[in-house]
């Protein structure tokens, strides 16, 4: 059976890859929570990161040194920087380290992974866009400054996760895909600056803005909107990228010789 790995920040932005499984269970994986699931002859492994690079590179280390996997996925929501609308799920074709100031590294889809994944897009019938994503450290929440990170990397996407699960993969050799789903425009700005959350100090102040400013409010509702239609999109799409996986497995299985240490996708 093949074994998958999924990896996403939150335990949100997993339930629309742990709707498609069936018969879910937890164990340990070091000081992470493991959920492990099967769909389409997959055994799959859902595994929440905690938020940017630092997290994921741990969880993705923990992870591959936990078990042996065929793939790693890395999914969850992600900005636009580029045309593609809210809801569009995004298939990155390469993923690009912004974390660092000097020597910028990137990382590639694997082929045929995302050959799987353009076809269940198609099937699943959901808007879809593939290109470069690129990593940062901080939520990019100003719409200048989003547009001005798409123009000056390529990408058609943000994200704070995915370079480093990438990154871990490719130290070791594991297939890797970046399927993520867009929750804001290139053209709007976020409701707040999010990046005031992530620390104890920030959150006062952020707590300080809502009670200041309750329209800030509204616009978290908006954007709540927003990340349930991705969601649903998601969704759609893992229900697709499982069948077809699973497929793709049985018929590895029937007309392709078992070889030691080498994989059929």
């Amino acid at each position: 059976m093949r074994r998958v790995a999924v990896l996403a920040a939150s335990g949100r932005e997993l339930a629309p890859v742990r709707a498609a499984l069936e018969t879910l269970a937890r164990r340990r994986c070091g000081s992470l929570w493991d959920e492990v699931g099967q769909a389409g002859g997959v055994e799959v492994h859902l595994i929440k990161t905690g938020m940017g690079p630092a997290a994921a590179a741990a969880a993705a280390h923990a992870v591959l040194s936990d078990m042996a996997l065929d793939a790693v996925v890395s999914t969850g929501y992600a900005g636009a920087v580029g045309p593609a609308g809210v809801g569009a799920v995004i298939l990155g074709t390469e993923i690009l380290n912004w974390t660092m100031d000097h020597a910028r590294a990137s990382f590639s889809s694997d082929p045929a992974l995302l050959a799987i994944a353009r076809e269940a897009a198609d099937s699943a019938r959901v808007p879809w866009s593939q290109g470069a994503v690129a990593t940062v450290e901080n939520v990019v929440w100003r719409a200048e400054a989003k547009q001005a990170l798409g123009k000056a990397s390529g990408a058609i996407a943000v994200d704070m996760e995915s370079a480093a699960i990438a990154q871990a993969a490719a130290a070791v050799g594991v297939p890797f895909l970046l399927v993520r789903v867009v929750s804001d425009r290139a053209d709007e700005n976020l409701p707040m600056d999010f990046n005031l959350w992530l620390t104890p100090g920030g959150r006062v102040r952020a707590v300080a803005q809502l009670v200041r400013h309750p329209s800030i409010l509204r616009a978290l509702f908006q954007m709540k909107r927003q990340v349930e239609q991705g969601a649903q999109n998601l969704a759609c799409f893992f229900q697709a990228w499982w069948r077809l996986l699973g497929q793709e497995q049985a018929s590895a299985r029937m007309h392709v010789p078992a070889v030691m240490g080498v994989r059929s996708w």
